[in-house]
């Protein structure tokens, strides 16, 4: 009889299982979560502070990021209600969007179907910075706190291709600063995707407005470029639960993500809570006139100002907007 082996010998046809060892990766918490359900562990979103918009920059760019029907539009609008009760409303409100829905406010003049005009708006206002910063009188100075509101403008790449929106979002700033309170040129972008926005406006705009993103990979990168204060595995993991936590802590609720601010020791000194009511509408700004229909076709080259002598952009210290 032959002698047995002191070894165990597989089965023919059974290939045995490979014995290793435990040895995960020291970034393995930072990919993206894989528990069921996406669940995460709630903690307590009770201190954090509401959000006070007239505290924004003077010129701002905001990132409007949530997915269909959550309350995009029904925020920003609530928003615009808001500064136009203030003492920081806006001489003039434009608003960009292919199906021309929502913001009842906005006149009719001021609306377009697509972003031609933004390079003609920026024009403008250089224009009047430049007559601004020559005028020795102050009550020679033109006022012109001039808003964007960008909305369903993601199809394709409308909006990663628009310099214009690139330019705002680095030095849109500097389009103020002319010896006026208030003047410059701000901009709101409303979108269902983070990937729709380019990266060069992501990293440079001033506030990020969103609340619950169904897709788990754009989460993680806007958490990556706004949330983790920390890279430790530790420090991600309680952004991760804590952005879910305030996501979902009431319906329609956002997140104002406030990057502008500096010394950002924790999250409660950059992110605070937006709960919109709802209001009824009224016209935000300009004449009756303003919001009657015009049969003319829109063309881009027919947004200029008016001028006067001397090539003045005023008439009566007062921007003439010729949307139309």
């Amino acid at each position: 009889m032959p002698q047995a082996s002191t070894l165990s010998e597989p089965k023919t046809g059974v290939v045995p299982p490979v014995r290793t060892t435990k040895n995960e990766p020291a970034d393995a918490d930072d990919s993206l979560p894989t528990t069921k359900a996406n669940s995460f562990q709630r903690v307590d979103v009770s201190h954090f502070s509401p959000v006070d918009i007239l505290d924004y920059p003077v010129s701002f760019y905001i990132q409007v990021i949530a997915c269909r029907r959550s309350g995009k539009s029904f925020t920003v609008n609530w928003m615009l209600q808001q500064y136009q009760k203030s003492d920081k409303a806006f001489d003039a409100i434009f608003l960009f969007s292919p199906t021309d829905a929502g913001f009842e406010g906005i006149p009719k003049k001021f609306r377009y179907k697509t972003l031609d005009p933004i390079e003609s708006i920026m024009n403008q206002q250089r224009e009047i910075k430049k007559h601004n910063l020559k005028a020795k009188k102050a009550e020679d100075r033109i006022k012109s706190r001039v808003l964007l509101v960008i909305d369903d403008c993601a199809s394709g790449d409308a909006m990663k291709s628009c310099k214009q929106l690139e330019e705002l979002a680095l030095n849109g700033r500097h389009l103020g600063n002319d010896g006026v309170d208030g003047n410059g040129l701000s901009v709101f972008v409303l979108s269902q995707s983070v990937t729709k926005c380019s990266r060069a406006t992501r990293l440079n705009c001033d506030v990020w407005l969103t609340n619950s993103i169904a897709s788990a990979r754009e989460r993680e990168l806007l958490l990556d470029e706004t949330f983790f204060l920390s890279t430790a595995r530790d420090a991600k993991r309680h952004a991760r639960n804590l952005f879910e936590s305030l996501a979902t802590s009431k319906d329609f609720r956002f997140l104002s993500i406030e990057l502008f601010r500096q010394n950002k020791q924790c999250h409660e000194d950059y992110i605070k809570l937006v709960d919109s009511v709802e209001e009824k509408d009224y016209q935000l700004f300009g004449t009756p006139s303003d919001d009657e229909s015009s049969d003319d076709e829109y063309e881009p080259k027919n947004l200029v100002p008016r001028t006067m002598s001397g090539g003045r952009t005023f008439c009566n210290s007062r921007p003439q907007y010729l949307p139309y």
